[in-house]
Order: C-alpha cells, then structure tokens, then sequence
C-alpha cells in the first residue's frame, strides 16, 4: 500500500526514474546484442553497416543520449576525478580520439563510443543506489545476468557439450564474482555471509563448466590473495589444492593432473604457446613498430592481422598488448598506470576493512590477469565489459568513497591522549 504521507515526487524525481529504466534496458540491450542475438561474419567486413551494426549506433548513441539528459550525469563525471577510474576515462578517451589518425576513422570512433557509454551508463546507474548493500546486489545481478547470457550464447552457437560450453568470455564475469563473493563473505556477518556463499557457488559452477585454462590461472591468482584470510576458514582446502598443483607443475612429475584440472585439459606445452596466441602478438608487436607513438587506432589492431603476418579476429587476446598496438607508447602507459593505481586503491580499501575492499581486491587481480589471454581492458567492448564496469562502479562509488572519508576522518582526529605511567587512565576535562 503506497505511503499517504510520502512526499509527491517531483519532475526532476520522475525524469530520474525514467532515463535510469531507460539505462538498464539500453544496457541489457548492448549485452543481449553481443551475446544472443549476435550474428556471426566474415571477419574481412568487420567495418560493413548492417542491420546489426545499424542496431548497435542506435542503442550507443541513445546511451550517449540518455547520459547527457541524466540529472546524475555532470555529478558522476565530477565524481571520478577522486580515483582512478578518472584514468580509465582518459583512456577511452584517447581512444575515441585515435579515430583522427586512424585508417579506420569510423569504426574505431564508434568502438571506443560504446565502451565510453556502458562505462557511463553503469557508473551513473550505480550512483543511485542509496547504499552499499543495494548497490553490491545490483552488481552481482548484472554479473550474473552477463555469464548466463553469455552460457545462452554458447549453448545456441555450439549447442550443451563441454566443447560447446567452452569460452573466455562468461568465465571471466564469473570468476569475478566468486572470487568477489568468497572473500567478502570471509568478514561479513553470518546472514550476509551466507547469501555470498550461495553467490560464491553459483558463480564457481560457471568458471568450471567453461574450461577457460586462462580465466582458470587467473582465479587461481585471486585465490592466492584471499589466501592469508582463508588460513582461519575450511574453504583453505582450495587455495591449498591450488598450492600442491603448482608443486606439481613445478616438479614436472605429473602433467596430467595439472592438464585435467588447471589448464582445462589443455597440455603444458599448449599453454606455453598460449593455444596459439604467442603468433597473434608476435604480429601485433610488428604493427606497433609501425606506429610506435599513437598507434594504429584504438581496437582496431585484432581486425587487420592478415596484414600483420598473422589471422585476423575480433579480439587481441591481450588487453595490454592490445593498447599498445592501438594506442601507442602513450596508451600503453595510461592502460599500465590505471591497473596499478586500481590494484593499490583496493588493497588500501581491504587494509581498512571496508566492505567490498577484500573482495574487489581479488577479483580485480583476477580480471588483470586474465586480460593477459582476453582483451577485457584495452579493446573494443564486449558482454564482458558490462560485468567488470558494474564492480568497477561499485568500487569507486561505495568502496572507495567510504575508505577516501575514513582516511579523512582520521587524519582530522584529535591526536590520542597518553596514558600515564602505571596504566592510570587519563581523565578528560
């Protein structure tokens, strides 16, 4: 029954409410768009306008749209210049702005474009949540929501076999997720912890089933983080079973258990080569001796390998390597300077026990590692990118606003009265 002494809401109040129900349908849209409605090319028309690419400019440029017209959007914008997702703006930025040298001006304008509007639109929508544990729950619905889209993806192109299922793209939001939710419940209270539990198994079924021997190496880095906290908890068992694999791995003496569990069944050797992407590299680091400064264009390297020496595809495989060769020295640098300051913005966060600091700290390690195999920060967007930029939001919303304001707080603090000799307790006026 609706409150009768709620005070009306105002225009401003109701214009609110509808740019962000128009947000999160867009958003939906842009995933639903690259996961079960995607259509499959020839990789040489990567830059043709059909009905698909004609339905995405409509769907960025709408977000774009929207944004302007958000009564959040100019605070949001302010906002980031307190953390270093103010960095990641330059970033796409520069990006967008790669279009004026590059020799395909139109196709990386808009792929920076639709990474530039999922990043605002999730950071604007997670602005609104009036408190943290709204916020978390949002975040983990939309990365849940991007790893099943991404499971119906798998199953409609390739149909339920463990080939089908295999990807580097659901496991990626998955593992965020579990790791996430694994070590926040590690200091939540009982009845938080055990819905982060629930959240953790979910999120753990997903990372197993897609056979990612890179999202599998990278939770397996966040693990090792968690490590120091799980020494007092009964889930130790999986960073210790982690720890006796890597022994193994380091012994030589048993390929085939670190093949069939670590790696997904891929041997050592394919690891080594990086199922083939070691040649994809050797070709990118060609093209970025060609234009070693600004680069080739932001995302847009992947698309032109055939003329690097090596196959053309639609992601680099390495989101570091992929600025590099897109945007020059100078992406490169900004790309490097963010994951660090993200990283050390977290493990500041999970030093002060703020909620959301241990667990964005393991996944973001996570998420870094993994952009090693999968270009996820770096290139073009993805269904992956909706799921990192909902924890990113979350992070520098909540996590760091409330560490940014306890290191405030206790830098104001008047300085601790010493005791007096003899343990006495000193008496205040």
């Amino acid at each position: 029954m609706r409150d009768c002494h709620r005070p009306p809401e105002g225009p401003l109040m109701r214009l609110t409410k509808i740019v962000d129900y128009a947000l999160w349908a867009l958003v939906m849209l842009t995933l639903a768009r690259t996961t079960v409605l995607v259509r499959q090319r020839d990789t040489s028309d990567f830059d043709t306008v059909d009905f698909s690419a004609t339905f995405a400019i409509v769907v960025i440029a709408s977000i774009l749209v929207a944004l302007v017209l958000h009564p959040r959007g100019r605070n949001t914008l302010m906002q980031l210049r307190e953390s270093s997702a103010l960095i990641l703006l330059i970033f796409l930025i520069y990006g967008a702005a790669s279009a004026m040298w590059s020799d395909f001006s139109t196709f990386v304008l808009f792929r920076a474009g639709e990474v530039l509007a999922v990043m605002g639109a999730l950071f604007v929508l997670m602005e609104g949540y009036k408190n943290w544990q709204n916020a978390e729950r949002a975040m983990l619905v939309v990365l849940m929501v991007a790893t099943l889209m991404g499971v119906a993806q798998r199953v409609i192109l390739a149909g339920i076999s463990v080939e089908g299922l295999h990807t580097n793209i659901y496991t990626v939001t998955a593992g965020m997720g579990f790791l996430y939710a694994l070590g926040e419940s590690l200091r939540a209270d009982p009845q938080r912890r055990r819905r982060l539990r629930r959240w953790a198994a979910a999120f753990a079924f997903f990372v197993v089933i897609g056979t990612s021997a890179g999202s599998n190496i990278a939770v397996a880095a966040g693990m090792l983080i968690l490590l120091p906290f799980l020494s007092r908890s009964k889930l130790v068992i999986i960073p210790a079973a982690l720890a006796c694999m890597a022994v193994i791995v380091i012994m030589g003496t048993s390929e085939d258990v670190v093949s069939v569990t670590l790696l997904s069944g891929r041997s050592l050797e394919d690891v080594q080569t990086m199922t083939g992407r070691t040649n994809l590299w050797t070709a990118y680091w060609n093209a970025f001796l060609e234009k070693p400064i600004l680069g080739h264009g932001f995302a847009i390297v992947a698309r032109l390998g055939d003329q690097f020496g090596t196959v053309a595809t639609t992601n680099a495989h390495n989101g570091f390597i992929d600025a590099l060769a897109g945007l020059g020295v100078l992406g490169f640098l900004t790309m490097l300077i963010y994951s660090i300051k993200l990283v050390t913005e977290a493990l500041r966060a999970s030093r002060a026990q703020i909620a959301g600091g241990l667990g964005c700290l393991a996944a973001f390690v996570m998420m870094l590692v993994n952009n090693n195999s999968k270009s996820i920060l770096g290139g073009s967007y993805d269904p992956v990118v909706v799921g990192v930029f909902a924890m990113l939001a979350f992070f520098h919303i909540f996590t760091l606003r409330a560490m940014q304001a306890q290191e405030r707080d206790n830098r104001n603090a008047p300085p601790a009265v010493p005791e007096p000799a003899g343990g006495a307790t000193a008496a205040h006026p």
